[in-house]
């Protein structure tokens, strides 16, 4: 016969231990098993406090106040059942509810994984801001693959923990078995349906380690340049220039071609293309060019250049090359210096170098025949040919 505790100690006082009093004994094991949790888990604090004040790391002390609440209550589950255990009636229920107090020992794990793998990120995260501040370009792909890793750590975390839960359950891992055997059909359609999704997450996951993009990444897709805020297993999203979101498949990023301007560097190079007259001073356009651009910030001394890339009928392009730290700062100085350029131009002699329009004016038959004189030693003509040239501008 098995040997209750509670049961001895109370019918050696004399008490009674059957009846409402075994109701009441395991309804006390309750708070009683949790006061006992939460006193262990206060003392927990305070010890653990004392030691990690003594080290410069951050993580240990969120670490530290992450553990508390599933300390708290996978104890309080163990000391209950340990407490109800004390009598025949709490055996009893505890044998009954064993799966049910399982689940929640399960579950109190699973939060206190879930924190880490927040805790884990967030430290992770804060160092690659630290070093992307300092310069460090590679520290984009540390957070990254940190963000992506943690949801798949979750992911797994959630998955794991339901199934552990539902075994704990006899009715409930009949009724799977149950379903997975006949379901044949089922399974296939929801096989096929699983085939974008599922492609979708190794895409992700392929984007994670061959780092085609990073978080803080300047992209152009589709003629739409943002900036890459956020990477999940699914998709990418892109803040545009305007504050517009730009969602797109991670998938998409895979099968098309795109534009990654800070791959390998954030220096970029850009054009101003001014348009003048053929009489035009190249060497005098060069000149101001080269003097203006040191008075801008944003040049970053790398490369600057004049060169007539085009000839029209009418004028020629002049080509201004420059270069900037980033992309930002150069759309900024390609603004400016097409501004002062252009300022610069039609200032110049009144605008003459500005570009002009040409047209010939045929000229009367008597007319010409009086310009070209006796000298020509010819007679009058009468074929009513071109013979004056006059230069209007527009």
């Amino acid at each position: 016969m098995q040997h209750y505790p509670v049961e001895s100690f109370l019918a050696r006082l004399g008490m009674p231990t059957s009846g409402v009093w075994q109701w009441f004994l395991v309804a006390a094991s309750i708070p009683v098993g949790l006061g006992l949790a939460r006193l262990v888990g206060a003392l927990f604090r305070s010890v653990g406090s004392a030691i990690v004040r003594r080290t410069s790391t951050p993580w240990d002390e969120k670490t530290l106040d992450a553990s508390i609440g599933p300390l708290t209550l996978c104890l309080g589950v163990v000391l209950t059942a340990t407490l109800a255990r004390l009598t025949r009636l709490g055996h009893e229920l505890v044998k009954d509810v064993a799966p049910l107090l399982s689940a929640l020992f399960i579950s109190g794990v699973a939060w206190f994984l879930m924190r880490v793998v927040g805790i884990l990120s967030d430290v992770l995260d804060a160092r690659a801001l630290r070093h992307l501040a300092e310069g460090s370009e590679s520290s984009r792909g540390l957070r990254t693959q940190a963000r992506v890793l943690s949801r798949v750590a979750r992911v797994i975390i959630v998955v794991v923990t339901g199934a552990l839960v539902l075994l704990n359950f006899e009715s409930v891992r009949n009724v799977g078995v149950s379903l997975l055997a006949s379901a044949g059909i089922a399974g296939v359609v929801l096989g096929l349906a699983a085939q974008k999704p599922v492609g979708a997450i190794l895409s992700g996951l392929h984007i994670l380690f061959t780092r085609v993009v990073d978080l803080g990444d300047k992209v152009v897709v589709d003629g739409e340049f943002g900036t890459v805020e956020e990477i999940r297993l699914t998709h990418v999203v892109l803040k545009l220039w305007d504050e517009r979101r730009l969602i797109l498949p991670t998938s998409r990023l895979l099968d098309q071609s795109f534009e990654n301007w800070t791959k390998g560097g954030s220096e970029k190079l850009g054009t101003v293309e001014i348009y003048v007259d053929y009489r035009t001073p190249v060497d005098a356009v060069r000149q101001r060019f080269e003097s203006i651009l040191p008075n801008s910030e944003l040049w970053d001394g790398r490369v600057k250049a004049v060169q007539v890339t085009k000839v029209t009928e009418r004028t020629i392009e002049v080509r201004l090359l420059v270069s900037a730290s980033d992309s930002g700062k150069l759309f900024d100085l390609r603004c400016w210096l097409r501004e002062e350029m252009l300022r610069w131009v039609r200032e110049l002699e009144a605008g003459v170098y500005l570009p002009q329009e040409r047209f010939t004016r045929a000229l009367p038959v008597a007319e010409s025949d009086e310009r070209r004189g006796p000298a020509s030693g010819r007679g009058p003509r009468r074929t009513g040919a071109i013979d004056g040239v006059a230069d209007v501008a527009r």
